[in-house]
């Protein structure tokens, strides 16, 4: 007989401080200190001294994150996981830090050789935000990919032990945010992993998201990249930097209500065969049912 879907360890409601301080550290230097620094006090003559900055910011995340996982607590890390192997969201975070560190440094070291008053140079370092968004359109597509024709991991991926399929990459990113940034700690990872094992209602959602999310990075990065080699060079860092977060501002608002109408209609669904279960003379399942609602209804 299948169990009763297990609730979700987990409400916005209580974690709203975690989450906004977090999301100040993500959006702050790119967007208010970043453009001011660029406009107001080195336009186009020293940008080394800008990126030094968001350099700063960037390194405090990290080593704020690398504490938690590696502490000697396993309250952080990923389910059965090693004290170092970190999580699947901290490794997608070093490697877009590698590509677009790869290309900043790269444009700052040729300098202004040819000549266009750091043309060349400002729409170069414009687009880390477009090629962040193709990165992570890419690594959704190939675990989509490799979820789809149902390919078994020959090592753990994260809360995933090894012989298991991928999942969708907006698993592991929820899974490790929320765990991580938002305080929700290893319960939040054991009954993620749970629900997404035991509800087909919860799996159809993560592909869903996993594919929304993908198409819109795509095109996201596509339009911003067009963009910034198109626009006059002075408007090019405003967009390139700024530009994709209202996007992904109403994105995630669709996410946020999408994700409580999926949860609202996997909770009837779960009550209709569990009263059917009772009329069938599992009565001593019922009283579960009260718990196990409010566990969805919060879980977003």
């Amino acid at each position: 007989m299948p169990a009763l879907l297990p609730p979700l360890p987990y409400t916005l409601h209580t974690r709203y401080r975690s989450i906004a301080i977090a999301w100040t550290i993500i959006i702050i230097p790119p967007v208010f200190i970043n453009l001011g620094l660029f406009y107001g006090l080195w336009y186009g003559t020293q940008l080394d001294r800008i990126l030094a900055v968001l350099g700063i910011f960037t390194a405090l995340a990290i080593i704020e994150r690398m504490y938690k996982l590696t502490k000697q607590s396993p309250e952080f890390r990923p389910l059965n996981g090693s004290r170092w192997a970190l999580d699947v969201f901290q490794w997608g975070y070093f490697g877009a830090l590698i590509l677009i560190s790869a290309l900043i440094s790269s444009t700052l070291a040729r300098g202004d050789a040819d000549h266009d008053e750091h043309e060349l140079q400002t729409r170069l370092v414009s687009l880390p935000a477009a090629v962040l968004m193709f990165f992570l359109a890419t690594l959704t597509l190939l675990s989509l990919i490799l979820n789809m024709t149902g390919i078994k991991l020959p090592f753990r991926f994260g809360s995933v032990g090894k012989r298991n399929v991928l999942r969708p990459a907006v698993y592991y990113i929820v899974e490790d945010v929320v765990a991580v940034d938002g305080d929700g700690r290893i319960a939040y990872r054991a009954a993620f992993s749970e629900r997404y094992e035991n509800s087909e209602v919860f799996r159809n959602m993560i592909w869903t998201l996993s594919v929304v999310w993908m198409l819109a990075f795509y095109v996201l990065s596509g339009g911003v990249a067009a963009l910034v080699w198109g626009l006059p060079k002075e408007a090019v860092y405003a967009v390139g930097w700024a530009g994709p977060f209202p996007m992904a501002g109403l994105l995630a608002l669709w996410t946020i209500f999408y994700v409580r109408r999926v949860l609202q209609v996997e909770g009837k669904g779960e009550e209709d065969r569990v009263e059917g279960q009772n009329e069938g003379g599992n009565d001593e399942r019922a009283p579960l049912l009260g718990n196990r609602g409010q566990g969805i209804d919060r879980a977003m």
